[in-house]
């Protein structure tokens, strides 16, 4: 009997252990190599080949030397999750209405942080990853793991911690048809995130607008792009869009990218005198103010590179598209615009963020209001006084309370 009839006879009455035949739906016989439960690689289907000798002989030598890998990586993601493991809840995360509700670019980065903690192996340089973790050993020291991979870039890392709030936060059809959380606890907000509270994105100032200004030259695509920015305070995904399709007379009427899908807003921004001149020195060819130097409009992406870049060549590397729309907002509330007024420009339509701006600058006003309303009183009176000329021309304090007496 040769070895391929006593393959396909029974596997059990072949001399050579740890090997699993199955056959495959289009009636082919399919060899793997199976070691303690588990298969460890595929066999070449003809058992009387050379090929089929070396790579059975591998492995096994790998099996006698104790050096075969507890489990084979799965690089690729194919095929149905094993319920209860980590890709098994990623995967509900993903065909769960609050993944759908998102915009498609978020989706895309979700999709691309996630595939990357599946991919992270349970050890450094190790075979076992992620995907595969039952949700039980899921616990808060693995969490901070996944943290930690990428403790060198901290907003990602923080990131990745956002991403498994939001991932354990996943619920099901309970038995009486209500959504109910997979995850009894959510053990990603039991782990502390990288970055501490900062005021973010650099506010722009005057100084750096000027340097900015000098560098490009005022008939320049980087400083129309900037004098639109400091006069509408758009975020870059906004200024990638807006065009002459979008001015009506002295007015900009635009439905603000972020949010479109879910929270649609629409701004109507006048057009400010500088803006209106800056604008006519560049006559538009198509539907956006800004265009590549290939002739079509941004991406949104490629927009926000480029303001970087633009940036970067006026050797102010730390300012951002977004560093304008700080500026702005810092400018308008030190010149004592109300709330209202900056929610009305920014779209802000919950006031929180509006006051972040306000808060600095009513604090110093309420503040020179308080000052004036000072009054101790006679005890007052023992201090020096602005008519007296203050400082050491002013009268004792022994002399003050003499004039009281």
């Amino acid at each position: 009997m040769t070895l391929r009839e006593a393959l396909d006879e029974d596997v059990a009455t072949i001399d050579l252990p740890y090997i699993e035949k199955n056959r495959s739906r289009h009636g082919r016989m399919r060899y793997f190599f199976r070691f303690q439960g588990k298969r460890y690689g595929r066999l070449p289907d003809d058992p009387e080949s050379e090929a089929f000798a070396v790579e059975y002989w591998k492995k096994r030598n790998m099996v006698e030397a104790g050096a075969l890998p507890d489990d084979e990586k799965k690089d690729d993601l194919k095929g149905r999750p094993q319920p209860g493991t980590f890709r098994w809840l990623c995967t509900a995360y993903l065909a769960s209405d609050a993944f759908r509700r998102l915009d498609k670019t978020t989706q895309a980065k979700r999709r691309a942080i996630i595939d990357s903690m599946l991919l992270e192996p349970l050890k450094p340089g190790g075979q076992r990853v992620f995907a595969n973790m039952p949700l039980a050993a899921l616990d808060v020291s693995n969490i901070q793991v996944l943290r930690d991979r990428k403790a060198a870039t901290p907003f990602a890392a923080d990131e990745r911690l956002k991403v498994l709030r939001q991932i354990f936060e996943t619920t099901h059809s309970g038995r009486n048809g209500k959504p109910q959380k997979i995850m009894g606890v959510n053990t990603a907000k039991l782990v502390n995130a990288f970055r501490r509270r900062t005021d973010g994105h650099h506010t722009i100032r005057d100084e750096e607008i000027k340097k900015f200004v000098e560098h490009h030259g005022t008939r320049s695509k980087a400083v129309l792009a900037l004098v639109i920015l400091m006069y509408t305070g758009m975020r870059v995904s906004d200024l990638a869009q807006i065009g002459p399709q979008h001015r009506r007379g002295d007015t900009l009427v635009i439905r603000v990218f972020k949010n479109r899908n879910h929270h649609p807003v629409i701004l109507e921004i006048p057009v400010h005198p500088v803006l209106d001149a800056v604008l006519a020195m560049h006559p538009t060819r198509g539907l956006a103010y800004l265009i590549s130097d290939h002739g079509r409009p941004f991406s949104i992406k490629g927009l926000s590179q480029r303001v970087s870049k633009w940036f970067s060549q006026a050797g102010l590397e730390h300012c951002t598209a977004h560093s304008v729309r700080k500026g702005l907002a810092t400018t308008l509330a030190e010149a004592e615009a109300t709330d209202s007024m900056l929610d009305g420009l920014f779209g802000w339509k919950d006031g929180k963020t509006s006051r972040i701006y306000t808060a600095k600058k009513r604090q110093a006003k309420l503040a020179r209001q308080a000052v004036t309303r000072i009054d101790w009183g006679e005890i007052g009176n023992i201090l020096p006084h602005p008519e007296e000329g203050g400082g050491d021309s002013a009268a004792t304090p022994e002399k003050k309370i003499q004039k009281i007496q």
